[in-house]
């Protein structure tokens, strides 16, 4: 495969822009917008470049993400440029998300609102989204991926769109409507490959239609949209998405009793994630070994990798959503050591964590929002209809209008022939007339 060049200041469009211009290029690309962003000619350019940069180490490396935001928001406050230093603050709290500090993340998010652009806000509200999904408060979390549905038809924005969708079928799994989740992602993937570009969100989208599928039992589906988004994730150096696939695997592959293939991406997932740095990855991947290891009977073993995932959350970790699954399996190891005590503390964790994120109001006003968006659609598919009908009527008796005229025309035309004729003929006998 023959890679272009992303930046060349000599050309009249000096950056192809990453994920957006163009996808043409391997895992290498952050090397080459950090060797060339200083040297481009104007601020503005520079500074998307940086924003750039920032925003994709967060799939390798957090700390080095944060450390190129940190500089672009120096440098645009210096240059009294507020709307990069907005955007610089929405890449800001995409990391800081990531960190598990939910609370810095949404500050920053909200502050940076008032400085963008009408184009930047789907790309805001999915991190504010992320946030409150994060909290399991999901109910939040599907209101501003419906705005962000909204915003991005009416700027005809297609990864807007397609991102609110798989948004929409994240937040279903995670509520175990996974008909609902299939159906989200799908329309998701599809505006995605209509769009023509590879990137972060459709390798990312690709990973959460998968874990729909893997839930209703359909496996090997499952397993193309996994390999597909590894695919993508091994080529650019997508290690979140990498790691985010491997602790799915670990139970696709457990499902389908292939222990030592679940053993290794256990293995992987742990991996990518500490090569992130990412606590969130990291917690997880343990996880999804625990879960393996009761399955398998060795419960000394599933006890200790779960124990190691709680340690990794430590207090303060937001996602309360795993740490229920975390205190599930936990009973489960337990109870199949024969610690019946310590089985009846984890379990009674997990009642109380699930009871906090499924909550009736929150099932009922996602229900209800769902219910809301698919009304409006249907509206607005009646307007349009109605619209074209009314177009189609305004055509018709234009139309009619403009054949009775030409009717009109022609019968007049006609009739002024045919006295011409008669006119011409009476002139002629008065001429014969005259010369006899």
């Amino acid at each position: 495969m023959l890679l272009g060049q992303l930046i060349d200041f000599d050309r009249d469009n000096p950056y192809e822009k990453v994920f957006v211009d163009t996808d043409n290029f391997g895992a290498s690309y952050l090397q080459q917008l950090e060797d060339l962003y200083v040297q481009a000619p104007t601020d503005s350019l520079q500074f998307e470049i940086l924003n750039d940069l920032a925003y994709y180490w967060h799939t390798r490396n957090l700390i080095k993400a944060l450390n190129f935001t940190e500089e672009g928001l120096k440098c645009s406050l210096a240059k009294g440029d507020m709307l990069w230093h907005g955007r610089f603050q929405i890449t800001q709290g995409a990391i800081l998300l990531r960190m598990e500090k939910l609370d810095k993340a949404q500050e920053v998010l909200e502050e940076a609102k008032a400085k963008v652009q009408t184009k930047d806000l789907p790309f805001l509200n999915t991190q504010l989204g992320y946030v409150y999904e994060r909290r399991g408060q999901l109910d939040k979390a599907a209101d501003y991926a419906l705005e962000g549905l909204q915003l991005g038809e009416e700027l005809n924005d297609k990864k807007a769109i397609a991102l609110a969708y798989s948004d929409l079928s994240n937040i279903f799994w995670k509520q175990a409507k996974y008909d609902k989740g299939l159906k989200y992602g799908i329309k998701s993937v599809v505006i995605f490959e209509e769009r023509g570009i590879i990137d972060l969100d459709y390798d990312f989208t690709l990973y959460v239609v998968a874990n729909n599928f893997l839930k209703l039992n359909r496996y090997e589906e499952a397993l193309k949209y996994y390999e597909h988004s590894l695919a993508i994730g091994e080529r650019y150096g997508f290690y979140n998405n990498l790691s985010d696939v491997y602790i799915s695997l670990v139970d696709l592959y457990a499902y389908l009793g292939k222990y030592r293939k679940a053993e290794s991406a256990g293995l992987n997932a742990v991996k990518y994630a500490t090569y992130l740095d990412n606590d969130f990855m990291l917690m997880r991947s343990w996880l999804s070994i625990g879960k393996l290891q009761n399955l398998q009977g060795k419960y000394k073993y599933a006890i200790e990798s779960l124990q190691k995932s709680l340690d990794v959350a430590t207090a303060e970790f937001g996602d309360e959503y795993y740490l229920s699954q975390v205190y599930e399996a936990l009973g489960k190891a337990y109870a199949g050591n024969h610690d019946y005590m310590e089985a009846y503390k984890a379990f009674s964790k997990y009642d109380g964590l699930k009871k906090e994120i499924f909550t009736a109001e929150s099932d009922q006003r996602i229900a209800l929002l769902q219910t809301e968006f698919e009304v409006a659609q249907k509206e607005d598919t009646i307007l349009m209809q109605q619209g074209t009908i009314r177009k189609q009527k305004s055509n018709q008796m234009l139309t009619s209008i403009i054949t009775g005229l030409l009717l009109f025309l022609l019968i007049v035309g006609f009739v002024a022939i045919r006295i011409n004729r008669r006119k011409n003929k009476l002139l002629q006998q008065q001429n014969r007339k005259r010369n006899f």
